[in-house]
């Protein structure tokens, strides 16, 4: 089974979402089982599988590490595919364990963040955590991007230098059509956006061949 987790320090990033996304493709458009450990005091993704019970992925609440790892290996021995666990930025004060977990089960970790020098700076501890607990890949995921935003273009190699990590090449831009995931009942498959469902295709695409050497 392959582990992604969506993290970071900073709520509001998108990574729940970027959760979302990944498991809708990865079921629907690969053939995976997939499910996501919401870890997100929030709840988004639990809250989105109530809205929408006919996606085709498994969500499960978890509160805490020794939840975490109990279904994560429960899932694992039922042949899940994927597990996407979507992280709790409140837990680099609460519960540092969860977040150096995380990152110990994850094959790829996904730290999600715009590129502001506000943000970055949030996520320069939680960074140092997760490189000292996994073997896996790290990789920057950039949101609310504004291509023809200078401070944006600019925000991209400074954080990748004051991080020591590689972006990947998908950029998830600032579109209203992301906003409602999780919060209103609506169909990822289909955001009514082409240039945002193009966005979540060549992410999932991307993820996929980070995860399995595949182009």
């Amino acid at each position: 089974m392959k582990v992604i987790s969506s993290v970071g320090a900073k709520g509001g990033s998108g990574k729940s979402s970027v959760a979302l996304f990944l498991a809708w493709d990865m079921a629907k458009n690969q053939g995976l089982k997939v499910a996501i450990l919401d870890a997100d005091i929030q709840g988004t993704c639990v809250s989105a599988k109530a809205l929408n019970p006919n996606f085709p992925f498994h969500v499960y609440s978890v509160s805490n590490p020794k939840e975490l790892f109990e279904k994560g290996k429960q899932l694992d021995k039922e042949g899940f595919d994927c597990l996407i666990i979507d992280g709790n930025p409140r837990s680099i004060n609460e519960d540092p364990d969860l977040i150096q977990l995380i990152a110990k089960l994850s094959d790829l970790n996904l730290v999600i963040s715009r590129p502001t020098p506000r943000d970055l700076k949030a996520q320069i501890k939680y960074v140092e955590m997760i490189k000292k607990a996994t073997s896996g890949q790290i990789c920057l995921l950039w949101n609310f991007f504004q291509k023809n935003t200078a401070a944006h273009k600019a925000g991209i190699p400074e954080g990748e230098k004051m991080l020591g990590l590689p972006s990947l090449n998908t950029k998830l831009g600032l579109r209203v059509a992301y906003q409602d995931i999780g919060f209103t009942e609506c169909y990822i498959g289909d955001l009514g956006n082409r240039e945002a469902t193009n966005e979540i295709k060549a992410l999932a695409k991307e993820v996929k061949g980070v995860l399995y050497g595949k182009k």
